[in-house]
């Protein structure tokens, strides 16, 4: 005598009648126009969603969608990344996160709201350059640099740009810049858009970070 496993595909006999397995049913069901509601029990379909995929920016267009999701700070951006910018979008507190070059390399473009006054944030800035510069110096610093300071239009609001960096273009090829702009939202708060690096890369980049600040949309 031969014995054989039962098939899962087998309608079985069970109290009240025989019913075939749910799965089925619900198959029968669909292709059948489920014509007989009744017959499609609780578990015979299931729904899933497909996760959404993140919206991200095209690299070769250099520009983001109109319809972004907005992030962590409420506000949804829309920019251009220069040529040979990476676009490694939000996260947290950045709206935008930004690599210039290889990724490894760490040269990174960032943008961030918060508060208090360019003055203040360039003084702050100054000092993460010179942890050891004295008040006057940084006092007489920041205000040389918000005086050759460039001003661009963002949006129908003037930003301002400023470069930190060392005196003259063969000063300290390893010395640290960076370049900062600061894009007023309202009388309190801004977007700062800075990049922390070698000054030869700030230098190099400058252009590029003018032409970025000044593609950034939000309204």
């Amino acid at each position: 005598m031969t014995l054989r496993s039962p098939s899962p595909f087998r309608a079985r006999p069970r109290p009240g009648g025989w019913r075939l397995p749910s799965g089925l049913t619900g198959c029968l069901a669909l292709f059948a126009g489920c014509d007989d509601p009744a017959g499609i029990r609780p578990g015979d379909v299931r729904v899933y969603e497909a996760a959404k995929e993140p919206v991200v920016a095209d690299p070769a267009a250099g520009s983001q969608p109109a319809a972004e999701p907005k992030p962590e700070g409420g506000i949804a951006l829309r920019y251009s990344a220069p040529p040979g910018w990476t676009d490694r979008g939000a996260s947290g507190m950045r709206l935008a996160s930004l690599a210039i070059g290889e990724p490894s390399a760490g040269h990174e473009v960032t943008v961030i709201p918060a508060a208090g006054s360019l003055e203040a944030n360039v003084s702050r800035w100054i000092g993460q350059l010179d942890s050891g510069v004295a008040e006057a110096t940084r006092a007489e610093r920041t205000k040389a640099a918000l005086a050759a300071a460039e001003t661009v239009e963002v949006d129908g609001t003037k930003a301002t740009i400023v470069l930190l960096a060392p005196g003259s273009e063969t000063d300290g090829g390893d010395d640290e810049a960076i370049l900062g702009a600061a894009i007023p939202l309202d009388d309190t708060a801004s977007l700062f858009v800075k990049f922390k690096g070698p000054a030869a890369v700030a230098r190099r980049e400058r252009d590029n970070f003018v032409r970025f600040v000044s593609s950034i949309r939000w309204k």
